[in-house]
């Protein structure tokens, strides 16, 4: 099977690989966006949790993992619900991991285990414990194949930073002992401007905000009142919004019909009468540079980078308030 990425190109990929991106697990991801129901107010938020699967696969197969990272990689996010982290939301899980929670077992009862078996690998030893994989996962601050894949994508899709550039700063990257490090301070401070696109002006624009502030108590209504069930959760996008939709509930169709109208709102403080109070989980990267023959911490060595840090963790610690009108 060839593979495309409109970031990192093409590759012929091993035949596990393409017998687990043909799957339904794989397959369901392509109605799985990574903006949650952001996507229903603004359709251009239509990142799927299908192009990063295949991007992080392929981000760790150009930086030389192995095959078993690579399935590790491209299956990382096969157990995330319908809309993502809103699911978080609603069950106010401040950790963002309910789809780590139930990725064994959903894993266990799926196809997955079938297929690798039959091409010599064993699902248990690869894919019950990312921190195996060190380009694949890494604790913040640092880097991994991961954070640098949906901060790439999503920065070029909805801040149209050109593909020159991220190739540019793909360029940058070397793996020393296990761990990916940039050549400059200039890429290392790249990339914390790109990430704090994300993380600050993307996860934290009103719209996104309130689609999920509206879709999680819609989901916890439903749950509560038994018109969804938890596998529904694991439907796609479209097939859980359907069944939302043919609620009895009123509550829960007017906070659907929300997000068909133009939103008007003004971001005030904890002082003002707010309608809407978010924090997102705490993100920031620092990433590894190489000077002469050291590696350090970005920050270590950069003033300019060292505020850029901090004003993102200030920012994610304060959250948003919202008035609508």
């Amino acid at each position: 099977m060839i593979v495309e990425d409109i970031l990192y190109g093409s590759f012929e990929v091993e035949d596990v690989l393409a017998a687990l991106i043909l799957s339904e697990e794989i397959q369901r991801l392509k109605d799985v966006h990574m903006a949650g129901p952001a996507f229903l107010i603004n359709p251009a938020w239509n990142e799927t949790r299908y192009e990063h699967s295949i991007g992080v696969m392929l981000l760790i197969r150009k930086l030389g993992g192995t095959v078993a990272e690579q399935i590790a990689g491209l299956l990382h996010d096969v157990s995330h619900t319908a809309f993502s982290h809103v699911i978080d939301l609603a069950l106010s899980n401040k950790a963002d991991n309910y789809h780590e929670q139930i990725k064994t077992a959903l894993i266990e009862r799926s196809t997955i285990p079938g297929l690798l078996n039959q091409y010599g690998f064993d699902h248990r030893q690869i894919l019950f414990d990312d921190d195996q994989w060190g380009l694949l996962e890494q604790q913040a601050p640092l880097l991994c194949c991961d954070r640098i894949d949906y901060t790439l994508r999503e920065v070029h899709r909805y801040f149209s930073v050109p593909l020159k550039e991220i190739q540019e700063f793909l360029g940058s990257i070397t793996i020393i002992e296990g761990q990916i490090v940039l050549d400059s301070v200039d890429w290392a401070t790249w990339f914390i401007d790109q990430y704090q696109k994300v993380v600050i002006d993307f996860f934290y624009d009103p719209r996104n905000i309130c689609s999920y502030e509206w879709m999680a108590k819609a989901i916890q209504l439903g749950l509560e009142n038994k018109e969804i069930t938890w596998d529904d959760l694991l439907m796609t996008d479209a097939a859980f919004l359907k069944k939302l939709k043919s609620s009895n509930s009123l509550q829960i169709r007017q906070l659907l019909d929300k997000m068909n109208h133009s939103l008007k709102f003004s971001v005030c403080s904890s002082e003002d009468n707010y309608d809407i109070y978010q924090k997102k989980k705490i993100r920031f990267v620092d990433p590894l540079v190489k000077i002469t023959n050291q590696v350090v911490s970005t920050s270590s060595i950069s003033r300019v980078a060292q505020t850029k840090i901090e004003k993102m963790l200030e920012d994610s610690e304060k959250g948003i308030f919202l008035k609508l009108s």
